[in-house]
Order: C-alpha cells, then structure tokens, then sequence
C-alpha cells in the first residue's frame, strides 16, 4: 500500500469520485431536457442543484437513483430542487428532511 494512504481514506474517496459521476451525469441529463431554459438557471443555482443531488444520492439506494429519470425532471423541478437545496444549505430547514423530500420528488420521475 502507498504510504499516507489507508483503505478508509480510499474508500472516502471512491464514495466521493461515485457521487461526482452519478451527479454529472444527472446534470447533463437535466440539462439536455431543458435546452434553452438551462441557460436562464445562475450559475449559483446550478452549484446548489449539484450539491442538492450529491447529498440526496449518499442517502438513496443505488437502484432507486439508477431509475430515476432525471431525463424527465421539468424546469419546476429542478427549481423546486434548488429551492429545497438552497433551504437546507442556509439551514432554514434541516438537511435530512430536505433531501428526502428531494428523494420523494426524484422518485416521481422513475423510468
């Protein structure tokens, strides 16, 4: 093994590598569907969306993100998602409660 390097600081970081990927990949697919009206969205907000999703997707089981169609969210979605995201991370509401509510919202959009 490298030295410095321990199986609990790499697996942090495969955790933190996956969530990144399985976000991104939501974004792009958010974005695809909103063409145009991805353009309106603040870079800010988009910042918020992506933290919203990593910390949603830590709580979720791998199969319920996986069939999410996130393809299929709605420009009210994803600000509903910012909104919720944005809460949480002011701490207006606590965290937990906002990414489940987030996890109930995605799971309205199975494939």
């Amino acid at each position: 093994m490298i030295s410095g390097i321990n199986e609990e600081g790499l697996g942090q970081r495969n955790f933190q590598l996956r969530k990144e990927r399985a976000v991104e990949r939501a974004i792009e697919k958010m974005r695809h569907r909103l063409g145009e009206k991805w353009q309106e969205l603040a870079s800010e907000d988009i910042d918020v969306l992506m933290w919203a999703l990593g910390e949603t997707w830590a709580m979720m089981s791998y199969n319920s993100w996986d069939e999410t169609c996130f393809s299929c969210i709605t420009t009210n979605g994803v600000n509903k998602i910012i909104e919720i995201g944005r809460d949480a991370r002011d701490h207006k509401k606590p965290g937990p409660a906002s990414f489940e509510e987030i996890h109930q919202l995605l799971e309205s959009q199975k494939n």
